[in-house]
């Protein structure tokens, strides 16, 4: 199996901090990291900071030997044909191209490492903070070799003392078995799991109740303690109107039919008068949309509202008539409180992103269209060159989810599924 054997030792001499693989890179770089930890403020030399580095080595020695375990036994430890039910060999090469290219990746990101640095890393880092672009934000360049230093001599001793540990391994090993059987470390990981399987399986047991309702409730309290307890922490409610332009009398009473179409849904006997005032709701906020100048939302609204309304009622024909659900009244007390919750959160959310300015407005792309992106459509600038990416990987998601959908389609057809 030499293909097998060759991309094992290539991720497990990596994984080991040898050249020449990117784990000896990372190595380098963990060491150097547990090293400057001792520096700060907080630790010394001659107190509790010495214990970083020295746990992160001792922690490499074992990892080292494992290592060394898991590419040298299998391969080249004594072969029993007898136990085994068939013949071993190499994978089809199906199977073998996608760790052979991340085996490649480990070797080439070794002879160079700047390049994920310099063509990916800076790049995202100066679209996120361009102010700390020119700085190159303290980041050095990754060098294979750079010194004796004590990083390259922890590395050095790893190997050796690692190596000899590994030589050794079936004399040192019998150690551990004098160790009572319930003291040892297996014995304590395998109670410590089953302890914590114990108590996830009582904790799933308590909240999972298959009741879609409870789970709302979850969602929906957590939204609200979370994201309202953050921003009454912070203070961040606001609300300034200065900014605003005047309210017209039409978009008064599209408001006001708009929640008297919400008012109809909540009380609704049936799903169709249900569905009915779902409707009106979307097709008023597509209304909103013309109002607020944007015809490419309204006319987008009204394709979903339309397309959604025929599934809803293709859907509901296959589903039994509502019944009327009934609880106590501290059930209906805490659904209450919950929905008040919701319903005041979010508006005072969108309130506050509007009256807290806390970044430079983005109206600049707009008037810049034409000179940034040479485009006289505003929204086909914004979509295709000032958030391409986004773009790109939107459709992404939308082709991954229709080859999926395509897919299942097939497979119902051929019988497969």
């Amino acid at each position: 199996m030499p293909v097998t054997f060759t991309l094992a030792l290539t991720g497990g001499f990596s994984m080991a901090g040898l050249p020449p693989f990117s784990g000896f890179l990372s190595k380098e770089m963990f060491f150097a990291a547990v090293v400057e930890m001792t520096k700060l403020n907080i630790f010394s030399l001659d107190t509790v900071g010495i214990l970083f580095p020295l746990v992160a080595w001792i922690a490499s020695i074992f990892t080292f030997i494992y290592c060394m375990i898991l590419v040298f036994k299998p391969f080249l430890g004594k072969h029993h044909p007898s136990k085994l039910e068939k013949k071993a060999h190499d994978a089809v090469y199906g199977m073998v191209v996608s760790p052979a290219i991340l085996a490649l990746f480990v070797v080439l990101l070794f002879f160079y490492p700047n390049v994920v640095v310099d063509y990916l890393l800076l790049p995202v880092l100066a679209s996120l903070l361009p102010g700390f672009a020119a700085t190159g934000f303290g980041l050095e360049p990754i060098s294979a070799w750079h010194g004796l230093t004590v990083e390259l001599g922890m590395t050095a001793g790893v190997v050796g003392i690692g190596t000899v540990l590994y030589l050794s391994f079936r004399k040192w090993i019998r150690l551990y078995g004098y160790m009572p059987g319930r003291l040892s470390l297996n014995a304590l990981y395998d109670y410590l799991l089953v302890q914590v399987e114990v108590c996830s399986n009582r904790i799933t047991l308590g909240y999972m109740t298959g009741s879609l309702m409870d789970y709302l409730r979850y969602i929906f309290v957590f939204f609200v303690v979370a994201v309202g307890g953050v921003l009454l922490a912070v203070r961040g409610f606001a609300f300034d109107p200065s900014g605003n332009n005047p309210i017209s009398l039409y978009e008064v009473v599209l408001a006001l039919v708009l929640v008297g179409a919400a008012l109809v849904v909540l009380n609704a006997r049936t799903r169709i008068v249900a569905l009915v005032g779902l409707g009106i709701m979307g097709y008023l906020i597509a209304m909103f949309f013309v109002i607020f100048r944007a015809p490419d939302l309204a006319l987008t609204q009204l394709v979903v509202e339309t397309v959604s309304t025929v599934m809803l009622l293709l859907c509901f024909y296959f589903l039994p008539e509502i019944k009327e659900e009934t609880g106590s009244l501290g059930y209906q007390t805490t659904n209450f409180l919950i929905a008040a919750g919701v319903g005041i959160l979010v508006p005072a959310l969108a309130l506050s992103a509007q009256s807290n300015r806390l970044f430079e407005p983005i109206s600049w792309f707009f008037e810049q269209a034409y000179e940034l992106a040479g485009a006289r459509n505003i929204v086909n600038a914004i979509l295709v060159d000032f958030r391409g990416f986004d773009t790109m990987f939107e459709i992404l998601v939308f082709t991954i989810a229709g080859l999926g959908v395509y897919t299942l389609i097939k497979l119902r057809q051929t019988g497969r599924s």
